[in-house]
């Protein structure tokens, strides 16, 4: 039997989920891709060989059942609309009889007349009062540890609800991040970074200023047999710090990890020898200093064009990306691509550029 499923990920790289959801877990489907919304809903078989690939999903945050969508519209009559709905889903028979279950709702979109905390109370009163007509009791509702977590949204005015089947923590949470680095990049951001360059298996993939090193570790998770997966940051702190997160991924010894300057990469990395590139280089704009960052594009973008193949592909995520585009066309880049993405409180750019 065919159900439907919400996927949620970064906003911005939705078209990344659907390829990675379609090729991934078997018999799949994509419905519909709400670009920069963070939302892909998708048709697919479940069973034990589904539920076995989806937890090898790089790029999602989580995955629901949906068990309806509807339009409810923005002003506070849709909140009625939403207790029944919910009441009328069927989620209440999800619920084992004594067990506890909680709502974790969002709100998408602007000129709402309601909150993300009414969109939980009223999906929870119609949740638990169809529960009450089931069992003939009224059900435990438990904000901290529940048995059954419900995901409800509303996305401009389509209501969405639905039973997360992976689990409340966000995928994102690959739980070896031992070492957190204070400008850390998201691993499903990371893995978006290395599709897009379009790293394949057996070539060299390079981050030049990797932080913790999640680019590497997201490398070294995602391909069988890289050629080389080089971890370089001209910080010793952050560079021990990438090599515990790495031992705590059990990919160390697929890494190599290089303490030097990104500006003056030909000296440890031989010339024309990366092919693909992925990074997060520092934005400027918390440290209040946009114009270092421009200084470092133009010493950086030159070294790393001397030590890429011919053909070879980088995929960075900058906050300035006019100025970053012309100080990639100078070093000899050709720009391939460039999309915005949500890099935490941001909306950031990606350009894919070619050496």
């Amino acid at each position: 039997m065919r159900r439907k499923y919400l996927a949620t990920c970064n906003p911005g790289l939705e078209d990344v989920t659907a390829e990675e959801v379609g090729s991934v877990l078997p018999g799949s489907r994509i419905v519909e891709v709400r670009d920069k919304r963070g939302r892909v809903v998708f048709e697919s078989p479940y069973g034990e060989k589904w539920l076995a690939s989806l937890y090898t999903l790089r790029s999602t945050h989580s995955i629901s059942l949906l068990l309806l969508e509807a339009r409810v519209g923005k002003d506070r009559g849709a909140l009625a609309k939403i207790r029944d709905l919910s009441r009328s889903s069927g989620a209440a028979r999800l619920i084992p009889e004594g067990a506890s279950f909680a709502v974790r709702a969002e709100r998408i979109g602007e000129g709402h007349e309601y909150t993300s905390i009414d969109i939980a109370r009223y999906a929870g009163d119609g949740i638990g009062a169809a529960y009450e007509e089931v069992y003939g009791v009224k059900p435990l509702v438990r904000l901290g540890a529940p048995s059954i977590v419900f995901h409800a949204e509303v996305d401009d005015e389509i209501f969405r609800l639905g039973v997360l089947i992976a689990g409340e923590k966000s995928m994102h949470r690959r739980g070896y991040r031992v070492y957190d680095h204070p400008a850390a990049l998201k691993p499903t951001i990371a893995y978006g970074l290395l599709r897009l360059a379009g790293a394949r298996d057996g070539s060299t993939i390079m981050d030049p200023m990797c932080g913790g090193g999640t680019v590497a570790i997201e490398a070294a998770l995602l391909f069988e047999s890289p050629e080389s997966i080089i971890c370089v940051d001209k910080s010793p702190r952050h560079i021990r710090g990438a090599v515990l997160n790495s031992m705590a991924a059990r990919v160390s010894s697929r890494i190599r990890f290089l303490v030097h300057d990104a500006t003056r990469l030909e000296e440890k990395i031989s010339p024309g020898s990366v092919d693909y590139v992925a990074s997060n280089p520092p934005y400027g704009i918390r440290l209040g200093d946009p114009w270092s960052v421009r200084r470092l594009y133009d010493r950086f973008l030159p070294s790393l064009h001397r030590v890429m193949k011919g053909g070879g592909r980088a995929s960075i995520i900058t906050a300035d990306s006019e100025y970053f585009e012309k100080a990639a066309r100078r070093a000899g880049f050709r720009v391939l691509h460039a999309r915005k993405v949500r890099h935490g409180d941001l909306w950031a750019s990606v350009l894919v550029l070619e050496a």
